[in-house]
């Protein structure tokens, strides 16, 4: 079984496992095919000329989603943020849940090892925390900062460094997080940078998840 093939698997079935519900969908019913339409030409009295048929469409040529070989990564940069944390690998802990980073002052972001590497085809799933024991100064702790269009780099353990681009920054209840949206493989490349949110002083926890959303948009 090659590498990727069976981190994927191991993500799906580690999905399962964790601490997080994955949303329901439910299929909605098949739409009906759209009637024809009379052309001109069947509807115009017997003095009537049809209409010239526009000239088709050039073909055009499908979408190819971004993506590179397999390789680990090694260090994260967000420029926008001033973040640069080398990264740590973690994976799921004996009871089948997703393992952590440390909580020190100062402790890196972690790559999900059970998922594709940052930059190769499918979710990478980038983990930190958003404080440390000690202060507000945890690694991801400014993520909800990011917007569309901000970029960040992973540099990767063969010597390349694949260039993200966020399009999607969102706020979930524990609760409601969408497994589904975040783990589940997708067609290119993208990034998963996953925090806690939602703190709730009086209880000392997190009540919320952070999730931003990134796709590959540059390779070197």
């Amino acid at each position: 079984m090659i590498a990727g093939t069976s981190r994927h698997l191991r993500l799906a079935a580690g999905v399962a496992a964790l601490l997080f519900l994955a949303t329901g969908c439910a299929a909605a019913g098949g739409e009906a095919a759209p009637k024809s339409t009379p052309t001109p030409a069947a509807t115009a009295g017997p003095h009537a000329s049809a209409a010239p048929s526009a000239p088709p469409a050039a073909p055009q040529p499908p979408e190819v989603a971004l993506a590179m070989a397999e390789s680990a990564p090694v260090h994260l940069s967000i420029p926008k943020l001033g973040v640069e944390s080398d990264l740590i690998y973690t994976g799921l802990r004996g009871d089948g849940t997703l393992d952590v980073p440390p909580g020190d002052e100062g402790s890196p972001a972690s790559w999900y090892d059970g998922s594709p590497t940052p930059g190769s085809a499918g979710p990478a799933i980038l983990l930190g925390h958003v404080n440390s024991l000690t202060d507000a100064s945890g690694v991801f702790h400014l993520l909800r900062d990011l917007v569309p269009g901000d970029r960040m780099s992973v540099a990767r353990d063969d010597g390349s460094v694949a260039t993200f681009e966020v399009y999607r920054n969102e706020n979930y209840v524990k609760a409601e997080f969408p497994t589904k949206d975040v783990y589940y493989p997708v067609p290119g490349a993208e990034l998963r940078l996953i925090t806690c949110d939602g703190y709730v002083k009086d209880a000392r926890r997190y009540d919320n998840n952070r999730v931003v959303f990134a796709k590959l948009v540059e390779t070197a």
